[in-house]
């Protein structure tokens, strides 16, 4: 597997004549987002902040999805769950701490794969690694032994 050096991602953000607008990118049309209510948008979607803590589970969900393939580690499911708190700060909102976490659901057999592949997401995750000086990030992770 060889991989590229450099990569280049666009996306674009086009107003939806009310409270939000639509995302398209190369593989991706009419992702939606929109103002929470509680900031006088219409809340019919994702806000920004949500759609950033995706992108932060989605990049430890892959990572890990890739060590397992390429492995050939066997789960039977995987989920991230990420948290984050803002503050108003005198400059505008600010995410101030976040905290994720992987939980993978293994076979007794499979546990310790499993575990080696969550520790290789939590290093390589290239989105958490990114934002570590900027925000107080926390990622752990927790392996159910689990047998159909």
């Amino acid at each position: 597997m060889s991989f590229s050096q450099k990569l280049e991602y666009n996306a674009i953000v086009k107003w939806d004549g009310e409270t939000g607008g639509t995302v398209s990118c190369e593989n991706c049309e009419g992702l939606a987002v929109d103002i929470p209510k509680e900031h006088g948008g219409l809340g019919r979607s994702a806000c920004p902040d949500q759609l950033f803590l995706a992108s932060l589970g989605g990049c430890l969900l892959n990572t890990f999805i890739h060590f397992a393939t390429r492995f050939k580690a066997d789960f039977r499911d995987v989920q991230v769950h990420v948290n984050a708190k803002l503050e108003l700060k005198p400059e505008g909102y600010r995410f101030t701490e976040a905290s994720s976490v992987i939980t993978v659901y293994a076979g007794e057999e499979d546990t310790m794969m499993a575990e080696r592949c969550a520790d290789l997401a939590v290093e390589y995750c290239h989105i958490t690694r990114s934002i570590e000086e900027a925000i107080n990030l926390k990622v752990s992770h927790r392996i159910v032994a689990k047998d159909i």
